[in-house]
């Protein structure tokens, strides 16, 4: 009894390990262009999340003989960064004051070189399935800081204002904020492809980098030792962006 247990188990095994397989992926490179959306925050900073683009080219490799594991590299261009706005009276030569809302928009810019290992599994020959995850790495190239205040009032000319400014630079203001250029993370993916060519990804990249600038934290340090004559350090502020993206692979 217990050999005709295993036998049937061995069958079992088998025939899964057959199904499973019966769609193998073909081995060699691909190439694939990509569009889509970010969702994207500034982690430990009271930021609210902001909506971009990103657009993208990658090669895949599938690994000979390693039933759908493969490895894939890529550049994309990305929209990242935070936003807020909080409601604060200013205090004019009126007798009351003045609601003015306050808003902050960051647009980080990125060139990024995501690498990772993924898995992929066909159900059928026209459907795949496959999820991969690794590091990418990113350098800013654009983007901006912008600063607006809308008033309400009799006076709200007066103090209404706009401004923008480079998101990268290297000025130091801490009315002005900046953040370096560099980052890097850990990337998730899962996608499915139909017929070969069309694809639906969705991602999360989760920044492992403090992006703001020492000599900015510092700067910060010291003012709150001027005014308040307590210092208080500005936290660390990471990367974090959920993407949804259509390809087409050639």
């Amino acid at each position: 009894m217990k050999r005709v247990f295993n036998f049937i188990l061995a069958m079992v095994v088998c025939t899964a390990s057959a199904m499973a397989f019966e769609h193998e992926p073909a081995e060699g490179f691909s190439f694939m262009g990509l569009f889509g959306m970010n969702v994207s925050n500034l982690q430990s900073h009271p930021y609210n999340a902001k909506v971009g683009a990103t657009l993208g080219f990658r090669a895949d490799y599938m690994l000979p003989k390693a039933h759908g594991t493969y490895v894939t590299a890529g550049l994309d261009w990305t929209m990242k960064g935070g936003k807020k706005t909080t409601t604060e009276t200013l205090a004019t030569a009126t007798p009351q004051g003045i609601d003015c809302d306050y808003t902050r928009k960051y647009a980080l810019h990125y060139l990024e070189i995501p690498v990772r290992l993924g898995f992929r599994y066909n159900p059928r020959e026209d459907w795949g399935l496959y999820t991969e995850i690794g590091p990418y790495f990113a350098v800013g190239v654009g983007g901006c800081h912008k600063l607006s205040i809308d008033a309400d009032g009799n006076d709200a000319r007066n103090v209404e204002s706009s401004e923008t400014f480079g998101a990268f630079r290297k000025r130091i203001d801490i009315a002005r904020q900046t953040f370096q250029r560099w980052d890097a993370g850990v990337s998730f993916r899962v996608g499915a492809e139909y017929n070969g060519h069309y694809n639906l990804l969705m991602g999360f990249d989760w920044g492992l980098a403090d992006i703001y600038r020492n000599s900015l934290r510092d700067a910060y340090w010291e003012n709150m030792i001027q005014k308040t004559g307590a210092g208080e350090r500005l936290p660390k502020v990471n990367n974090f962006n959920f993407s949804l993206t259509v390809g087409y692979r050639f």
